[in-house]
């Protein structure tokens, strides 16, 4: 009897044992699902939160300079990166996970782009590489700089992560308000028009013009695929 009463005793302990293994399993596997899960939206905040610093970080650098004697800006050659030359599809290739040097990006900032109607508030990086686009949006090559006579282009990733870089781009309407920030002053944009243009369809992005233009472009997915641009234009409000 005693002997039955033992063997009794260790197979309840067995299954006993048997089921808090199962337990401590099932466990590990929903935290690892909760892991996986909130990885993507961690990662986002952490890098809105890296881009807010570097926008107060640019703020104060930037801080009196319209109660100062405001210089020339040096040559625009001087400040593109070497490797900007050209808006091409690789250069498009986003990476969610990119981290910047935080002294790199203020060195290459140059200003803050504010669209309220799709809730934008980027740092804008000259130069169109692949570094920089993993920071904010770009002063291209050919832009000039903002408020000033001609076309003031800026290109940005349509990102995988709803609201980042210019995601919400293609839905901005005409008549929006775009702000944008320099060391020189302050400038709003009116937006006048949306395009959906093809990849290579130069015309869509003046450069000479007599007007005081903005250029705003990202990819256009509004078919599932990056098969195009999305450009949206509009003009300086006086």
């Amino acid at each position: 009897m005693g002997l039955f009463d033992k063997n009794k005793r260790e197979r309840k302990a067995g299954k006993k044992n048997k089921r808090k293994t199962i337990i401590l399993l099932a466990l590990c596997l929903i935290c690892a699902g909760i892991i996986i899960a909130s990885y993507p939206r961690a990662m986002s905040a952490y890098f809105e939160y890296r881009q807010q610093n570097l926008m107060n970080s640019w703020m104060f650098k930037n801080a009196g300079i319209a109660h100062q004697d405001i210089p020339e800006p040096p040559p625009r050659e001087e400040l593109f990166p070497s490797a900007a030359d050209a808006l091409d599809d690789e250069i498009f290739e986003e990476d969610v996970n990119a981290f910047f040097d935080f002294d790199y990006a203020l060195q290459m900032m140059t200003g803050i782009i504010k669209i309220p109607s799709i809730n934008l508030v980027s740092p804008i990086l000259i130069g169109d590489t692949k570094t920089n686009l993993n920071i904010g949006v770009c002063e291209l090559r050919q832009s000039v700089g903002a408020g000033e006579v001609g076309n003031y282009i800026l290109a940005g990733h349509y990102s995988r992560i709803y609201g980042r870089y210019f995601n919400r781009l293609p839905e901005i309407k005409p008549g929006a308000a775009v702000f944008v920030q320099n060391s020189y002053g302050s400038h709003e944009y009116e937006i006048t028009e949306i395009l959906h243009v093809g990849a290579g369809d130069v015309w869509a992005v003046p450069i000479n013009v007599p007007e005081r233009m903005i250029t705003l472009i990202t990819c256009d997915y509004s078919r599932g695929e990056p098969y195009g641009r999305v450009v949206v234009r509009g003009l300086l409000k006086q």
